[in-house]
C-alpha cells in the first residue's frame, strides 16, 4: 500500500509539472513579446514553412530576426525587426551582421521547423 502512495505521488508530480505554455518573454515594454501586435501578424504569415524567430540584442536595443532553413527556397536574407515591427535591415546588409546580435534566443518556431537551430 506504500509504494502505491508513492505512484499516486509521483503520477501528480508529473501531471502538474509538465506544460506546453512556455514563459512569457520579457522585452519591448511588454510582459509577453509574444502579444504584440506586428510580432503576431509576422507568426501568422511564417506559420507554413520552417521559419524562426529569434529575439536578441543588437545596437543597444531588442531586435527580432525572422530566418528560414529551407535549402531548396530562393532564400533572401533574413531581415531584422525593432520592437515597433520597423524593418531595421537586413542581415549580412546595412551592416548588421548575424554574429553582432548578442544574447539570441528562440522565441517562436513554426511547427514544420525540422532543421536544428
Amino acid at each position: 500500500m506504500k509504494n502505491f502512495g508513492y505512484l499516486i505521488v509521483l503520477l501528480t508530480l508529473v501531471t502538474f509539472s509538465c506544460s506546453d505554455d512556455s514563459d512569457p518573454i520579457q522585452a519591448c515594454n511588454v510582459d509577453n513579446v509574444l502579444d504584440l501586435p506586428w510580432l503576431q501578424e509576422k507568426i501568422e504569415m511564417y506559420q507554413v514553412g520552417d521559419h524562426t524567430i529569434t529575439m536578441g540584442t543588437y545596437d543597444s536595443q531588442t531586435v527580432f530576426v525572422a530566418t528560414t532553413c529551407c535549402a531548396l527556397c530562393n532564400m533572401t536574407a533574413p531581415p531584422v525587426f525593432d520592437c515597433s515591427g520597423n524593418l531595421i535591415g537586413k542581415i549580412g546588409y546595412d551592416g548588421i551582421m548575424l554574429e553582432e546580435i548578442a544574447d539570441k534566443e528562440i522565441v517562436w518556431k513554426s511547427e514544420d521547423k525540422s532543421c536544428g537551430m
